[in-house]
C-alpha cells in the first residue's frame, strides 16, 4: 500500500511516528510530507523521520497571511501527490491535505483532538464517514447527518 501522511505540527510527529513504524514494517509504502513549522522538521529528523517534501510554512498571526499559505500549500501538494499513486493520505488536522487528496481522488482520514475546532467540523461535515470514540456525544453535523459511524 502507498500511503501519504502530512505532518504540520511538532505534535503530530509523535502521532504519526509509531504508525510509520508499523506500516514500512509490514511493507507499506510510506511518504511524508511536512509543513516547516516550529520544531516539526527537527522533530522529525529527531524521531528518525524524514519529509520526502517540505512543503509551506506557517502564516503568522494574520488571517490573510494564512490565506495565502494554505492556497500555496494546497496547489503545492497537489502537484508533490499527483501521479504517485498513493492508496490513502493521513493528517492530524491538515487543512490542505484533506482537500489535496480529495481533488486527486485519494481518500483521505485525518483526526482531531478539538472537539470546537470550528473548521475541523466543517472538513468533517463534507465527510463521507466520520467516527469518533463511544466517549464523545454527538455533535451537530451529527444530527445533520446520517453517515455517521459509531465506534
Amino acid at each position: 500500500m502507498k500511503v501519504w501522511i502530512d505532518i504540520t505540527a511538532p505534535a503530530h510527529v509523535l502521532v504519526f511516528r509509531p504508525l510509520v513504524e508499523i506500516m514500512r514494517g509490514r511493507g507499506d509504502k510510506v511518504a511524508i510530507t511536512a509543513r516547516d513549522y516550529a520544531q516539526t522538521l527537527e522533530l522529525l529528523e529527531l524521531h528518525g523521520l524524514e519529509a520526502d517534501e517540505v512543503v509551506g510554512r506557517h502564516g503568522g498571526r494574520s488571517r490573510l497571511q494564512k490565506a495565502r499559505q494554505m492556497t500555496n500549500r494546497l496547489g503545492a501538494l497537489r502537484s508533490w501527490a499527483r501521479g504517485r499513486g498513493f492508496d490513502v493520505a493521513l493528517a492530524h488536522g491538515s487543512h490542505e491535505l484533506t482537500i489535496s487528496a480529495r481533488r486527486l481522488g485519494v481518500p483521505s482520514s485525518t483526526t482531531f483532538d478539538y472537539e470546537f475546532a470550528a473548521a475541523a467540523r466543517r472538513r468533517g461535515s463534507s465527510s463521507r464517514r466520520r467516527s469518533r470514540p463511544s466517549g464523545c456525544g454527538p455533535t451537530a453535523s451529527d444530527r445533520r447527518s446520517s453517515s455517521s459511524i459509531p465506534a
